[in-house]
């Protein structure tokens, strides 16, 4: 479509009334945040937003951090402006999870609010290879890694680890790029933030608007900070890789959403960034501990009318069922939110306006975003949290709203998406996590808000057949980072992939799901692991979590071999 175009339809599905949403009896999401113990308030800034760093908002994790087989959450915590006056930066939560989706608040006892700071985005993982998931927490100022001592209490070890950045973290990776079994990081930066020079909303000097209203300036304007790749030494240490992996960006993107999948199926993990306002990055994996950034000629950097957008969450799934990994972000509002799908060699097309998600996403502001299967009927669906920037545009009839509903997408088959309706309200939605928080086999969200709630939707959909796979690497990292999973059910597969980071600012269950419909039974998994190992494991159990070790024994890669499965296990 010709920019012309995308500008006219713009500017009539903004002149138009909202389409209305559509009635899906089979799904359902509940906010039980209350009543399942989630009572943290984040402090994001404030409400006036007169900087930037008032208005990204914080994540969430879900994470095992004990080993009982079920989810527990953290939640990231932000402060005010400025932070050492008046009001400190608040503490982050952590809530353990009784196995029934209740939580009780354990922060104190695990030491993850000894040392206060403005925090932005969670990610989880192994680091370690030691059993048990490791947080690592970015923020204004030095990110934090938090080792998990195994006793239910973490330490930080960022500066001896060598990953205390100072700039501007948003989201974050766990990913194992050279594949060596271990787990190196990507951190992606935001803008050089400085209040004595980013000016106050309003300033004479420097005014900044959005559609003739005064707002906070940025992010264009602006430096940007450069993201950063940390190759793991497998002693507890990082070192900063990004320059010699061709990956200095030095002052030119505004990273916000990281994942992590093996775009072009050659057995490499790929990293995939949603920039605000700039160009994303696709950076192809060359297997050489480089990367080329072919975000441009694999149709990723801008709109499909040449555009470039403002990326905020990003997620990773095989949307269409062809077996590789599409990728979905979510944008700014008067834009729409974009649906690339894969064509099995690595070209990311923007699919988006001929699927028809231009009028659904154009009037909203989309942060997190998850691609799962919301009622277990072997499709994959798509959700997007949302929420205005600017207050300011309550006061001006330009087609979106300050607070604005989250939005579920029905896959309905064959890549018929159709928004569907909940009964849920409209707030300034930021990170979102997703997991099986209360063991019932389907999938719940977590949401942060804001300076208020965490939402707490837990899936009350009518449910179909499923299947979850727990990784244990041996030889590969040992979150299994990088594995391809295939379920077969006679001539029909599901295929996943076991991608690090996702979303916006947020951690999700670390376990490979799919949804089965109406199934009975399936033939077998099959994991093919970061090593280029396989495994099959006949038969499975339907409904459980199925535990695959990867087999250490030297041998040709294809030998069969079985794993325990955990029956009933949430």
């Amino acid at each position: 479509m010709k920019r012309f175009g995308v500008v006219a339809a713009l500017l009539g599905a903004l002149a138009a009334p909202a389409r209305p949403q559509e009635a899906s009896p089979g799904i359902r999401f509940v906010n039980r945040a209350a009543e399942a113990g989630i009572t943290i308030r984040t402090t994001n800034g404030s409400p006036e937003r007169n900087y930037i760093i008032e208005t990204l908002g914080s994540g969430a994790a879900m994470l095992d951090f004990d080993g009982d087989d079920d989810l527990d959450i953290y939640v990231v915590n932000g402060a005010t402006l400025p932070p050492d006056v008046a009001t400190p930066p608040a503490t982050p939560a952590f809530y353990r999870n009784d196995g029934k989706g209740r939580f009780t608040d354990i922060t104190q006892s695990t030491g993850l609010a000894q040392v206060p700071f403005w925090g932005f985005g969670a990610t989880t993982g192994d680091y370690d290879n030691d059993g048990d998931p490791d947080l690592h927490v970015t923020a204004w100022g030095p990110d934090h890694l938090f080792r998990n001592n195994a006793d239910g209490t973490f330490t930080d070890v960022a500066r001896d680890a060598g990953v205390d950045d100072g700039r501007f973290g948003t989201s974050a990776a766990f990913v194992d790029y050279d594949a060596d079994g271990d787990l190196d990081l990507y951190v992606a930066n935001y803008v050089t933030f400085d209040t004595a020079i980013v000016p106050r909303k309003g300033d004479p000097n420097s005014p900044c608007t959005f559609r003739g209203l005064v707002v906070m300036c940025g992010p264009h304007g602006l430096a940007g900070a450069a993201d950063a790749l940390y190759r793991n030494n497998g002693d507890g240490t990082f070192t900063d890789v990004s320059a010699e992996a061709g990956m200095l960006t030095e002052g030119a993107y505004y990273g916000l959403g990281v994942v992590t999948t093996d775009v072009d199926l050659d057995g490499l993990v790929d990293i995939l960034v949603a920039n605000d306002s700039t160009p994303n990055h696709f950076y192809r994996n060359l297997g050489n501990g480089r990367f080329n950034d072919d975000a441009v000629i694999a149709g990723f950097a801008y709109s499909n009318d040449g555009r470039e957008q403002a990326g905020m969450g990003i997620d990773a799934a095989d949307v269409d069922a062809d077996g590789d990994q599409d990728i979905f972000i979510t944008n700014f509002s008067h834009d729409y939110s974009t649906l690339r799908i894969n064509d099995g060699n690595g070209y990311l097309e923007d699919s988006s306006v001929r699927l028809g998600l231009f009028e659904p996403t154009v009037r909203s502001l989309g942060w997190g975003t998850v691609l799962f299967d919301f009622e277990n009927d072997g499709d994959i669906d798509i959700f997007m949290a949302n929420g205005h920037v600017y207050p300011e545009v309550e006061r001006a009839d330009i087609g979106t709203t300050y607070r604005q509903q989250n939005q579920f997408l029905e896959n309905r088959g064959g890549l018929v998406l159709r928004e569907v309706a909940q009964d849920l309200p409209a707030d300034l939605h930021r990170g979102a996590a997703a997991g099986d928080i209360d063991g019932d086999g389907d999938v719940d969200l977590l949401v942060t808000v804001m300076n208020g709630q965490p939402e707490l939707l837990v899936n009350e959909s009518s449910p179909g057949a499923w299947l979850a796979v727990r990784l244990a690497g041996r030889v590969s990292n040992r979150d299994g980072v990088g594995a391809r999973v295939i379920v077969t059910a006679g001539s029909r597969t599901w295929i996943a992939q076991r991608n690090g980071g996702g979303s916006y600012l947020s951690a999700r269950d670390p376990r490979v799901r799919f949804g089965l419909g109406a199934l009975a039974a399936v033939d077998r998994i099959e994991v093919t692991w970061p090593s280029g190992r396989r495994q099959i494991l006949p038969s499975p159990p339907l409904n459980t979590v199925v535990t695959m070790i990867e087999n250490d024994t030297p041998g040709a890669p294809g030998a069969p071999a079985s794993a325990p499965a955990a029956a009933n296990s949430p």
